[in-house]
């Protein structure tokens, strides 16, 4: 009776031992599972890490490189409105329009048509609110030359008040010659002179524009080339002031 209780207590001694063992086993089983997913985890957080730690870095910078390109945007903007707006001024200024248009084409067209320019400037700077003046006068001399020297040459205007005379370069034949008349080519001088010794003059290339005050009148000439050996005088007298 008594051995068969030992027996009994031997064999449930082995198997507790056994069952500690096995629960023992297990549990080491067990926790070098959950041991190793947590490391597993941990490997994964740090590579989920890096991972995010480089998006965000390229992030970050594609921001940077958005930012940078939309203030070069804005700058060429700004550029671009600032130049629309100069060239708008700058339309608005040079562009006539209006009646000062249709000067424009007209002077266009006269100087299209071969209408000298100097003359078309001296009737246009002659254009002025009404003033008393006497009809224009238009009178013609033979230019004085090298070889054309002598006599009385040159016009009078206002009964005597005013006298235009000039010299000019003789002109050449085709044998290289010189000619007694003037070269329209070569520039000349004029000289104007008013009654008192009051006198202005001018020279260039024909056609000249001078004007002259004496006493109370001003004379406005335009002197051009006429025929051969001859200019033209045309004179404008009117009250002065």
């Amino acid at each position: 009776m008594t051995l068969g209780r030992y027996d009994y207590e031997r064999r449930y001694r082995k198997r507790m031992r056994a069952g500690v063992i096995k629960f023992a086993l297990l549990a080491a089983f067990v926790l070098g599972i959950g041991l190793f997913s947590y490391q597993m985890g941990i490997e994964q957080l740090k590579g989920r890490d890096v991972t995010l730690r480089e998006e965000i870095a390229t992030l970050s910078r594609q921001k940077a490189e958005l930012e940078l390109l939309a203030s070069q945007m804005q700058h060429a903007a700004r550029t671009a409105e600032a130049r629309v707006a100069e060239l708008d001024g700058r339309l608005q200024r040079e562009v006539p329009t209006g009646d000062l248009a249709k000067l424009t084409q007209l002077v266009a067209e006269r100087l299209k048509g071969g209408l000298d320019a100097n003359r078309l400037a001296f009737v246009i700077s002659q254009a002025q609110v009404p003033r008393n003046c006497q009809p224009t006068d238009t009178k013609r001399f033979t230019l004085s030359t090298p070889l054309l020297k002598g006599g009385a040459r040159g016009v009078t205007f206002g009964n005597g008040t005013v006298t235009v005379t000039g010299e000019g370069q003789s002109a050449h034949n085709p044998q290289g010659n010189a000619e007694s008349w003037f070269d329209p080519g070569q520039p000349v001088t004029i000289r104007i002179t008013g009654m008192g010794g009051k006198g202005t003059t001018v020279s260039g290339v024909l056609p000249l524009h001078q004007s002259l005050v004496v006493d109370n009148s001003e004379y406005r000439f335009t002197i051009a080339a006429s025929q051969r050996s001859f200019v033209e005088v045309t004179a404008d007298r009117c009250a002065y002031p």
